[in-house]
């Protein structure tokens, strides 16, 4: 039995969030007060504290309000507690059910739901346990609407969170779109291009911080108010490897939108879990972009490779891109007498595991592979000048050996197999028309139609299979001529560096060699970057 202490020391909760869906205005915070507060009045509960939380969800019980609620319970300061509804509460049936049958209870707490006719006082209601469990479905639905919304817009090209990308801003007229920030846009620019010229992302870092750049949080906390937390505020303008590192990383910057890369564990859970990238959603084109789709392939094709000193502190101009033929492991670079002039790779493999003789060594010296890759540089350097103007001629003439069509005549052949195709759909409805008349057979209308239909279908794979190969041919193209592109930058380059090699190559292939002295040959491939092996 309650003490009058308890029945007039009444409090009421107030909560409203997304999770109310259309019936918001219904919900809001006054409307629940008023309804309270009369309830009370009319009920002689005399209201000392009020609890509210506002835009919070009721899927969590995470929440400031209610914390305090809980606080003043636990220290005797409540002794009766209204809320609208159940789902006021929350929105979780078995934290809910914890509350109200456990917490309650124990400190002998009072707990209305107006319009739910539920006064704990009253004894016990059965009906309780089924509106919890209709609540905490509600919240879950309301999920998977919001995150099917957020899809659907994601695969319109929409931008669907709060914050864009540092370099980016909202666009004023259409906040699921984004322009060119002038005042930060430069810096992603620079970021890149420091990246693109060797230098390392720690250097980059440094670079900024002793420029007094601020950091994008310090920048959105300037701007917007956003991220306002105190170690930002101390340190500004001191960037961390993480933050240059995603700017590098991210495509968004070559004028793409990138969506659904995180998702929650559950409804209940918000913990954030990143999604693999084949789940990832790409829109091409929704932006303008900040840097071009060979730079941002050039800055990934640095940055995922490790650079370690060796021991003859010799800078390796070939780190990440020299691969064993036998194992695929990379090839380390070693120096006997601590110079450059005498070093040479070996398999990292057959290094660290040559007791056991995991690999063969796929000794090359240094002078040697660099003589090589030179004058096979040259060699491709000087081809590429002649098909500077046309890259289809150069993908067919040097990369198919001329055993390709162009694309203008396959463009044709597509035609031809379109037209005949809708030919057959005329034909076939004639046959039908003619049938329903009585001027064919059955018989001979089934012979016909089977035979069209036939010759039909398999234009329809024909005509697939030759799309696809065209589009892969498109892509190939593409490629091409960014290849060429890229090698021309280096033209008159007299000798091999780090960044012109990671540019045009995507990974060197060195074999075992055979033989020994004057008769010694060793195999080594260069695959270049974008267009893969190119023909003796």
């Amino acid at each position: 039995m309650l003490n009058q202490q308890q029945q007039k020391s009444g409090a009421i909760y107030l909560r409203l969030s997304r999770d109310d869906g259309g019936d918001a205005e219904s919900n809001s915070i006054n409307n629940q007060r008023d309804m309270l507060k009369q309830y009370a009045k009319d009920k002689g509960i005399i209201i000392k504290h009020e609890y509210v939380d506002d835009g919070v969800s009721g899927v969590t019980f995470d929440r400031r309000g209610f914390g305090k609620l809980i606080e003043d319970i636990e220290v005797g300061r409540v002794g009766t507690l209204l809320v609208k509804d159940l789902s006021r509460l929350g929105r979780n049936n078995a934290l809910v059910a914890y509350y109200t049958e456990i917490v309650f209870q124990d400190y002998g707490v009072r707990f209305i739901c107006v319009n739910d006719g539920f006064d704990s006082s009253s004894g016990d209601n059965e009906i309780m346990g089924f509106k919890s469990v209709i609540n905490e479905f509600y919240a879950r639905d309301i999920s998977k609407k919001i995150r099917s919304s957020f899809k659907t817009m994601a695969l319109k090209g929409k931008f669907t969170g709060s914050v864009p990308p540092y370099g980016y801003s909202l666009d004023p007229d259409d906040k699921h779109r984004f322009v060119v920030n002038p005042e930060t846009a430069p810096i992603v620019k620079e970021i890149f291009a420091m990246s693109a010229r060797g230098m390392k992302t720690s250097q980059i870092v440094t670079h900024l911080s002793d420029s007094g750049i601020l950091t994008p949080r310090a920048y959105f906390e300037k701007v917007n108010g956003w991220f306002q937390n105190r170690k930002y505020k101390e340190y500004p303008t001191e960037w961390h490897y993480t933050t240059v590192f995603g700017i590098l990383k991210n495509r968004q910057y070559c004028g793409h939108l990138v969506s659904q890369k995180t998702t929650t564990q559950s409804f209940k859970n918000k913990k954030i879990v990143f999604k693999p990238e084949d789940e990832w959603i790409i829109y091409r084109d929704t932006h303008e972009a900040l840097v071009d789709e060979q730079t941002f392939e050039f800055v990934q094709s640095l940055i995922k490779t490790k650079k370690r000193e060796n021991k003859a502190q010799v800078d390796n101009i070939y780190a990440g891109l020299l691969k064993c033929s036998t194992c695929g492991y990379n090839l380390c670079y070693a120096s006997p007498t601590g110079r450059e002039k005498t070093g040479a790779y070996y398999c990292n493999i057959y290094k660290q595991r040559s007791r056991i003789k995991a690999c063969t060594s796929h000794y090359i010296s240094s002078r040697l592979l660099t003589s090589l890759v030179f004058n096979r540089f040259q060699k491709v350097s000087e081809l590429a000048k002649e098909y500077k103007d046309n890259y289809e001629e150069f993908y067919n003439n040097c990369i198919l050996n001329g055993a390709d069509l162009n694309l203008r005549f396959q463009r044709q052949e597509l035609e031809k197999l379109q037209r005949r195709i809708c030919e057959l759909d005329s034909i076939l409805k004639k046959i039908v028309e003619q049938n329903a008349l009585g001027a064919l057979t059955d018989e001979r209308f089934a012979s016909l139609s089977a035979e069209y239909e036939n010759e039909q279908q398999g234009l329809f794979k024909k005509a697939e299979q030759m799309t696809k190969a065209m589009t892969r041919k498109r892509y190939s193209l593409q490629n091409t001529e960014f290849f060429l592109n890229a090698i021309g930058k280096y033209e008159n380059a007299a000798e091999l560096t780090a960044p012109m090699l990671h540019e045009l190559i995507e990974k060197i292939v060195v074999y075992q060699s055979e033989g020994k002295g004057k008769s010694r040959t060793q195999e080594v491939e260069i695959h270049w970057r974008y267009i893969g092996l190119l023909p003796d």
